[in-house]
Formats: C-alpha cells, structure tokens, sequence
C-alpha cells in the first residue's frame, strides 16, 4: 500500500484519503465478514478510530497502512464474535435436539393409563416435589399445560436455554423416581407397538 502523505488536521486530505480508500476496504472486509452493511460500517469506524485518536499518532506514519491495520483487527474481532454466537446458537441447539430426543423417547414409552394409576402416580408426585420449584414450575407448564418454551421463558423470566436446561433436569429426577417401573412401561409400548396392524 503506497504511503499516501496526508495532512492529519487537514479535512480535505481526510476527505481525499477516505474516498480514495474507502471502496477498497469496503471489498477487503466484505471478503471476511460476508456482509455488505457490516463491512461498510468496520470501513467507517476504522477511518473513524483514526480521525479521533491522530493527534496521538507518529505523524510519520502511512495514514492508509494505519487505516487498513485497523480495519483488520475490527474484522477480526467481528469474526470471532460471530464465532461466540455460533457456538452458543450450536450449543443451544444440541441441548434442544437432546431435550427433543428425549420427549420422543418419553412419548413413545408413555401409557397414559398406567402413568396416573396408583403407584406410578404417587411416585411422579413425589418427583415432582422433590424438584426447586422452577424446574417444577417449568415442567409443569411446558408439559402439562402445552405452553412453548418461548411462552414459559417469559413466565418464569428466564432464556428459552435455561427452559431446555430445567427440562432435563426435570425429565431426569422422573427417570430416577421411576426407574423401577420403566421397564415395565417400556414392555407395554413395545407390546402395544407389536400389537398395532
């Protein structure tokens, strides 16, 4: 990049090296960051960090090399936000896929005859006290009375990954007070399963 000689009190050098530069940055950062408004707005900002900080700047300095430098890392740190994001929008995903696995497998298994008769009855109630009153509160509106996990996040006041987080924890401490039962539940929906046309 060629040392462009800019007078850095002087608007109009300003004015000449941000049109001259400005398209070239533009295409630079559109090249990472994919996205055109995004890439405008880093190219902005560099030219910006430089007109607010050049009084403190070597007045030796390739004015467009430290522009661009700056563009750099603006687009770096773009990146790795979109990174954090992402995993956090994967990590939240795959906790929804699990708790989605988990209420097919529970659905399948599930005979609602047998799950509020008797014993099996008791031994629910007794799980569901023994959970905090948020896991509890959670299930119980998510499951019993249909609401969606967006629906029970703004009830309790609380994301929609901390909904998926406290049914897990509910779907667990259920497996637990019922684990002596499960395989008798399980025999009769593959029965019934085998039963069907």
């Amino acid at each position: 990049m060629e040392h462009t000689p800019v007078n850095r009190n002087d608007d109009d050098d300003f004015g000449r090296l941000y049109d001259e530069y400005r398209p070239r940055f533009i295409e630079f950062a559109r090249g990472y960051v994919k996205d055109r408004l995004a890439a405008e707005d880093l190219v902005t900002d560099s030219f910006l960090y430089f007109w607010e900080n050049r009084g403190r700047i070597d007045p030796s300095c390739n004015v467009a090399a430290y522009v661009f430098t700056t563009l750099r890392h603006k687009c770096l740190n773009y990146l790795r936000a979109r990174l954090v994001r992402l995993r956090a929008h994967n990590e939240m995903e795959a906790l929804e896929n699990r708790v989605l696995r988990e209420n097919i497998r529970s659905l399948e298994m599930c005979d609602p005859r047998q799950l509020f008769e008797g014993e099996i009855e008791r031994l629910v109630r007794e799980s569901l006290d023994e959970m905090s009153e948020l896991t509890r509160g959670v299930f119980t509106e998510q499951r019993f009375r249909g609401r969606s996990y967006r629906e029970v996040a703004e009830l309790f006041g609380i994301t929609e990954r901390r909904v998926a987080t406290e049914l897990e924890k509910a779907l667990t401490a259920l497996r637990r007070g019922l684990h002596d039962y499960l395989p008798a539940v399980l025999a009769a929906a593959l029965l019934e399963r085998l039963s069907r046309p």
